[in-house]
């Protein structure tokens, strides 16, 4: 049976193993200032999915007011799931946790972004319904 809670900082080395394998390689002690920073900002969630006490996915995702809308918009931001669980409906299972969040905090439409490269990412977000609607431009800014 799978849990979705929000994550804690003492599953940042599952989360670490996590990000990794998303190709965002990231050490235990970086995850925790993380995880405290993101749980700095006004709704934003992160959420982990855990089968017998394993942490085997983790999402997050961001509720926004934008100006090209009146009612919030959301964002999920990250979604990865530990390779030996693909196939057991957890990346779902997160995504629609995130979505309800989204949800219960008024935004009326939830947007991913997803590398170029990641075909069964796409194909996967499609199945659940999302659309392609545009292209993600990104700049790496000085000093960052």
């Amino acid at each position: 049976m799978t849990t979705i809670r929000p994550a804690t900082d003492r599953d940042a080395p599952a989360i670490a193993e996590l990000l990794d394998h998303l190709g965002y390689p990231a050490d235990a002690s970086e995850v925790i200032p993380r995880l405290e920073s993101l749980r700095g900002f006004p709704a934003t969630t992160v959420l982990v999915a855990e089968v017998n006490e394993r942490v085997v996915g983790v999402i997050t995702g961001q509720v926004m007011p934008s100006i090209h809308s009146t009612q919030p918009v959301a964002w999920l931001t990250t979604l990865v799931v530990a390779e030996d669980a693909h196939g057991r409906g957890i990346g779902r299972d997160l995504t629609l946790a995130v979505e309800e969040w989204a949800r219960t905090r008024g935004a009326v439409r939830i947007s991913r972004t997803s590398g170029k490269h990641r075909d069964a990412a796409h194909a996967f977000y499609e199945h659940l319904g999302y659309e392609r609607t545009g292209v993600r431009l990104t700049k790496v800014l000085e000093g960052g």
